[in-house]
């Protein structure tokens, strides 16, 4: 009876044991199939960073022409400024020239004025009042013509 009783007890641990073991291996296989997924994971994570990585290098680029492109616009709206001020310098300067032309030509009318105003004052006839004496030239006709004859 004790060897039977043995038996039982080794089946029971035996199945025990198995019931166990197949706890053990449910686990390892979930524990290796949130392994594979990890992978599965990592492998497109480690894709998208290369993806994200090549289009940060052509960003680089992209924003490298843009500063390079920017430097000549700038460079070139210093030149246009230094352009323009030496435009509004020269501008002024004609101004000036300009006004000061302005002030010479009023002084020469008023020394003109006054010595139209003399010149009535003696006696002298205004240019804008004489009127030409001489008449127009008698036109002849047929003179030197043959037209007609």
């Amino acid at each position: 009876v004790a060897g039977s009783a043995r038996a039982l007890s080794d089946d029971d641990s035996s199945v025990g044991d198995e019931e166990q073991l197949d706890e053990m291996r449910a686990e390892r296989d979930e524990a290796i199939q949130e392994r594979d997924d990890f992978e599965e994971e990592n492998y497109e994570l480690q894709e998208k960073c290369g993806k994200y990585e090549e289009e940060l290098d052509l960003l680089e680029e992209e924003n490298a022409e843009l500063r390079d492109a920017l430097a000549v616009c700038q460079r070139d709206l210093s030149q246009a400024k230094e352009e323009q001020l030496a435009l509004f310098l020269e501008v002024n300067e004609l101004r000036a020239r300009v006004a000061e032309r302005d002030r010479e030509m009023n002084q020469l009318l008023i020394v003109n004025s006054d010595m139209m105003m003399k010149l009535a004052d003696e006696g002298f006839a205004s240019p804008r009042d004489s009127k030409p004496s001489l008449k127009p030239a008698a036109v002849v006709r047929g003179a030197g013509s043959t037209f007609g004859q």
